[in-house]
């Protein structure tokens, strides 16, 4: 009887998608009502590729499952190779009237589950954030007659007038089943993957046919939604469902005990809940809710690829991978792995080999290396490199990556990058939620602004023809780079970043442009000055990098300020800087000083 095919189907969207926010912001604005924060927060509509792990945990655990339906708003995951046989998109028109769409709210869509065209009898019913963690079979989910098997947390459905939004439906399904059939069990639902028959759905729908179609009508969730618990309420009252609560007490202490692995466990996505998992149950879910931080979904993002590192056979093949340049032009403690690659900058015009990637192949400027500093291992990496993201650091400057918030070492060790979290895992974690990581913003304490400063420091009268030409060249960017230079006194520092390729062409485009232009005009100059001020451009390019980004911020640039590592080999020179650290901390808490570095990173 247990050889029914089953299917699965998963609701997925993407809220980073333009179109599809700019609808979703339109039908807010059509309600003339406040709507509840659970119903229209950000957390309700994030991807951030859990569902490319969670099909990952199903052919790992649960290959059987015949075909997968990814129910979407004419969305597909840019991941998604939907040229795979078993892999079906269904649009919101199949399964609902085309006069209740838009919709944006969940609790509509999975009325209309059983009008999936060709969904198996028998099917599984997931979020794209529930994932399976260890091997499971069909009677895992249901009986050998067939029936669907409901599972519920421990908690109980108390008569009382739910505030929250969720706890309001739930006690509104069971109270509909209740009162019209009689007991039902009086329990929430686990949340998490469900088995469903679409015949006992089809019942279901006809004896509350009013109630289903109201909610099909409501563009976000609202108290007078049905709740899709009312199909595991409905199937138990009439012996077509059974009912099985989780996670009680005893298997709770069983499973610590005895190493019993957990049914179901919804686990709150937060860092301290991810960091505490213990042993996998067969069934999770990582639940976004309105307390979650983009932290948080990062480091559920490890966990996962942890967790399952292996691309399933539903996912395009994939060449993806990262070049972070670190810049050299002396012997030291080299950093390398997956990410991080060094490379001599100036090997065009120095005698020493440093046995590394070096900056004069290929494309190359590396001849301007006096005058350019680390930008022509900047433009190498523009002109050269193939990888999806790509960055700079120096050998005495990396990015912590890691929050360890250590400001300096005296002399790196052998595990740094493990240490700073320099890893694909780490930066293919954050490159999720934003599009460039830059150096914590330095405060400039000599000078009330950018361009004083530079006035103190530097030739003047190169960052005023600067500003000429960006007028000229770019004149959309001039009253930002007025703005960052003249009315601000924080910016960017050491030519650092990490981004997409896409990114670093754009503005390597329009940086080098920029500074090709001016060297043309004063470089004759530039020649006649010390070894110091003929650093010039790669002095100019820290200004104009935030300039840059600055700008890009404003047309929806996702930025990730990230602190800065230093290494110092002198032993005095180190524990001066230790001590000044410590100083400038205590005299920053108690107002005496501004703080050199925005935000949490102490001075």
């Amino acid at each position: 009887m247990d050889n029914f095919p089953v299917d699965i189907v998963y609701l997925w969207c993407d809220s980073s998608d333009k179109d599809w926010l700019e609808k979703k912001n339109q039908e807010l604005a059509k309600y003339g009502k406040n709507l509840d924060n659970d119903s229209t927060g950000e957390c309700r509509f994030l991807d951030n590729d859990e569902l490319k792990y969670s099909l990952r945990s199903l052919e790992k655990y649960a290959s059987w499952i015949r075909n997968i339906y990814i129910v979407t708003a004419s969305q597909i995951p840019s991941w998604l190779d939907v040229t795979n046989s078993r892999i079906k998109i269904v649009n919101h028109d199949q399964i609902l009237p085309k006069d209740v769409l838009p919709t944006f709210n969940s609790v509509a869509i999975e009325t209309a589950l059983h009008r999936i065209p060709d969904l198996a009898e028998h099917f599984l019913y997931a979020n794209d954030d529930m994932f399976f963690g260890a091997n499971v079979d069909k009677n895992f989910f249901f009986s050998v007659d067939g029936r669907p098997i409901f599972r519920f947390s421990k908690r109980k459905i108390i008569n009382k007038k739910y505030r929250h939004l969720y706890g309001y439906t739930i006690a509104r399904a069971y109270n509909l089943v209740k009162n019209k059939f009689g007991d039902t069990t009086p329990y929430f639902p686990h949340h998490n993957i469900d088995a469903y028959r679409k015949s006992d759905i089809e019942k279901c729908y006809e004896e509350f046919v009013e109630d289903f179609e109201l909610t099909s009508r409501q563009k976000f969730r609202e108290k007078d939604c049905i709740q899709r618990a009312i199909f595991g309420y409905y199937s138990i009252a009439n012996g077509l469902g059974i009912g099985k609560v989780v996670n009680d007490f005893s298997t709770v202490i069983k499973s610590k005990l005895k190493n019993v692995i957990l049914d179901s466990k919804l686990i709150e996505l937060t860092a301290s809940k991810l960091k505490n998992i213990g042993r996998t149950p067969y069934l999770f879910c990582f639940n976004d809710s309105l307390k979650t931080t983009d932290e948080d979904r990062i480091i559920m993002s490890e966990y996962l690829q942890k967790e399952f590192p292996n691309p399933s056979e539903f996912e395009k093949k994939s060449d993806e991978k990262s070049q972070v340049l670190v810049c050299y032009h002396k012997e030291f403690d080299y950093i390398e792995n997956e990410i991080c690659n060094p490379i001599q900058v100036g090997a065009g015009i120095l005698d020493v080999d440093l046995g590394i990637l070096k900056d004069n192949t290929g494309d190359n400027i590396s001849d301007k290396n006096k005058n350019y500093c680390e930008l022509t291992a900047h433009y190498w990496l523009w002109k050269n490199s193939t990888a999806d993201y790509v960055g700079l650091m120096h050998y005495r400057r990396l990015f912590d990556l890691g929050d360890k918030n250590i400001r300096w070492y005296n002399g790196f060790p052998d595990n740094i990058a493990d240490v700073l979290g320099l890893s694909e895992l780490k930066l293919n974690s954050i490159m999720k939620n934003c599009d460039v990581i830059v150096p914590m913003k330095r405060v400039v304490q000599q000078s009330s602004t950018i361009y004083t400063y530079y006035n103190k420091r530097h030739y003047i009268s190169d960052l005023d023809r600067t500003l000429e030409i960006i007028n000229v060249k770019y004149p959309k960017y001039y009253d930002t780079a007025i703005d960052v230079l003249k009315n601000s006194n924080e910016m960017y520092l050491y030519n650092m970043f990490i981004s997409s390729k896409e990114f670093m062409d754009n503005y390597s485009s329009w940086l080098f442009d920029i500074l090709f232009t001016l060297e043309k005009e004063i470089q004759a100059d530039v020649e006649n000055r010390d070894v110091f001020q003929q650093r010039v451009y790669g002095f100019l390019s820290e200004r104009l990098f935030t300039v840059y980004v600055e700008y890009c911020k404003k047309q929806g640039l996702r930025v990730k300020e990230v602190p800065v590592a230093y290494c110092e080999m002198n032993k005095k020179r180190y524990d001066v800087f230790q001590f000044r650290t410590k100083m400038y901390r205590i005299l920053t808490k108690v107002g005496i000083r501004r703080p050199h570095w925005r935000e949490q990173y102490g001075v």
